[in-house]
């Protein structure tokens, strides 16, 4: 049986404002119920030996919620801010997806830089944790550009971000192996 070392969460469905910096949004109730859903269902068992997120809200408040489940401290890490980006609105999805097949859209963070921070996060979490698995709470472009680095050409950033749910895990087992444990988490 495989050992978990790293499950990545992408944060729960933030409640959208357009008056305010997505980087602002905070979680609504249906985001907050599916972060606990989540944190029901990780396998990341006997425990958790860190739980690291985003500095912004809605991987914050994700992150607790798992965090009452899962009794440990919770560190905000600003590596795992998501992409920096400017904020179009309509038309961001085709945006993210041109994004994730490696162009560079004015104002866009390149992809070596999150990686670089991303990973660096992570690595500094799986030293802190020793031999316990980590969970990483952050957002889908910053998660699929670091795994994208991480498994290089095999990896594709435009098909995993389009699969991503909210909020969703996906497991990397001691093997170097990519799963997906948890699926159907808006069920009642």
């Amino acid at each position: 049986m495989q050992r978990a070392l790293v499950t990545y969460v992408r944060h729960a469905m933030a409640r959208a404002d357009d008056g305010v910096d997505p980087t602002l949004w905070e979680l609504g109730d249906e985001g907050r119920r599916l972060a606990g859903r989540l944190a029901e269902r990780l396998e990341v068992a006997p425990r958790i030996g860190a739980l690291l997120t985003s500095t912004e809200p809605k991987a914050q408040q994700t992150a607790a919620v798992i965090a009452e489940r899962w009794p440990v401290d919770v560190v905000a890490d600003d590596r795992l801010r998501e992409v920096e980006r400017p904020w179009i609105g309509t038309g961001y999805r085709s945006v993210a997806h041109r994004y994730l097949r490696g162009e560079l859209p004015d104002g866009w963070e390149p992809h070596p830089a999150v990686a670089e921070r991303a990973s660096a996060a992570v690595a500094a979490a799986l030293e802190a944790a020793g031999s316990a698995p980590v969970v990483v709470v952050s957002h889908g472009l910053v998660l699929a550009v670091h795994l994208g680095d991480l498994f290089g050409g095999t990896f594709d950033r435009e098909a995993f971000w389009s699969c991503l749910a909210f909020p969703d895990a996906w497991t990397l087992d001691d093997a170097g192996t990519l799963h997906r444990p948890l699926v159907g988490l808006a069920a009642p």
